[in-house]
């Protein structure tokens, strides 16, 4: 089975991130299906009308997303429907379920423009949207290919992300399910303190015998992202004892291999692991920020639950602050300088001192684009740690744009602080 993907609006072609393409390869590949193309097009119908005639040569199910607004630019079912020469009548329960969408909201009648959103293409099934007013659309068809004429399936969902996933998830995949033959697992180890050639060079035994042993039914990739490397794999096959089996035993060889510079797995990340140890660890931490500027309690804080093991930050971006709030002697500063490891563990000590966690970590840097010199570049950064018997610093060197270093920095202190915990 083919199945393909349309991504509607302009947006898209002008550096927007489809999210809503990764999400649906991800969700197809789950349940051993994959997608054979991802196409992202315009808002001019033209365009679309052909992008719609190719997929629907080549595609069993031809899945689209956006273009189902109220607005002018919201072309996607007048063009569908054209494409199929089929008619569009406006559902008297949608629009109902729009208007009681605005009254939910305070609104006593629906924006005129929003009546466009009831418009459904003749012979499709109505996918309830509860997260918004656009319904998604579900569409069988015949389309002529070549002397015959095969059945094909349209669906079409909203652009949001969130409405799309909802729809997707109550409609899409259980239908799909059904014509998934055999199989696929896939999981996921997270990386971190090594560079990605590194991995690709400890693994790659592993990886070739996997391949050699499985022939097709074994997939390897490696993905980087601000310094944490994923190692993604993924098993098919009808046994599901035995796509367990490979799974679990890949698993381990690797970690064999990576030890502990594999942090997590699938989920998991280092804000939630870390958080994870500190719980089990019964264990509280704290955080002196001066060019992370907040990221570090934004990371941990992004967890359910941080309360219990996250004290406070302080951002302490200029000198006075550093002075007045972390008591960083002012002759440390003339000394050293705002970016040294002097600093750095003045600044911890200082926020352990403040907060009575049992640790505390604190990051100072040139995170650029400007005030890099020759003795201090763009992307030095010192981290200090304190947890009341000993201070230290320690310092990098991150390359990448001013976003890449702090990202950079907030992950360095994440995993040095798992370590520790890791080490207890």
């Amino acid at each position: 089975m083919k199945i393909e993907l349309i991504c509607t609006g302009s947006e898209l072609l002008s550096g927007k991130v489809n999210t809503n393409a990764a999400y649906i390869g991800s969700r197809l590949s789950e349940i051993g299906l994959e997608l054979s193309s991802i196409t992202d097009v315009g808002d001019k119908k033209y365009d679309l009308l052909q992008e719609f005639k190719r997929a629907f040569e080549r595609s069993n199910v031809v899945i689209t997303t956006g273009g189902l607004g109220p607005t002018f630019d919201d072309i996607t079912v007048e063009t569908a429907a054209e494409c199929l020469n089929l008619e569009i009548y406006s559902d008297k329960k949608v629009l109902k379920s729009i208007e009681e969408y605005f009254l939910k909201r305070g609104i006593n009648s629906a924006p005129k423009n929003n009546e466009r959103q009831s418009n459904i293409i003749k012979g499709a099934k109505v996918l309830k949207n509860c997260l918004g007013t656009a319904p998604g659309q579900m569409l069988h068809f015949k389309f002529k290919n070549g002397e015959k004429k095969c059945r094909k399936t349209l669906f079409l969902l909203p652009g949001p992300p969130r409405e799309m996933k909802r729809i997707f998830e109550e409609n899409i995949e259980p239908f799909l399910k059904s014509y998934s033959i055999g199989i696929k697992k896939t999981a996921v180890l997270h990386v971190f303190g090594i560079s990605e050639s590194a991995v690709e060079e400890m693994i790659k035994p592993i990886m070739k015998e996997a391949m050699f042993a499985n022939s097709k039914f074994v997939e390897f990739g490696i993905l980087a992202s601000g310094s944490v490397i994923d190692v993604k794999f993924s098993v098919s096959g009808t046994d599901e004892l035995i796509v367990d089996e490979t799974i679990n035993n890949l698993k381990l060889r690797l970690n064999n291999v990576l030890k502990d510079n594999i942090f997590g797995a699938d989920k998991d990340t280092l804000a939630s692991v870390v958080g994870r140890l500190l719980f089990e660890n019964k264990k509280t931490v704290s955080f002196a920020e001066s060019c992370t500027g907040g990221m570090l309690a934004a990371a941990i804080t992004d967890i359910p639950g941080s309360s219990l093991y996250f004290k406070n930050s302080v951002v302490a971006y200029s000198n006075e602050s550093k002075i007045k709030l972390l008591n960083v002697r002012e002759r440390t500063l003339i000394n050293f300088g705002a970016v040294s490891g002097e600093t750095a563990k003045e600044m911890a000590e200082g926020i352990l001192k403040l907060s009575g966690s049992d640790y505390a970590f604190s990051v100072t840097g040139i995170a650029g684009p400007d005030g890099g010199t020759k003795e201090k570049p763009i992307g030095l950064v010192y981290i200090g740690f304190t947890d009341k018997k000993e201070t230290k610093s320690f310092r990098f060197n991150f390359n990448g744009t001013r976003d890449d270093v702090r990202e950079r920095a907030v992950n360095t202190v994440l995993d040095l602080l798992r370590r520790n915990l890791e080490s207890v």
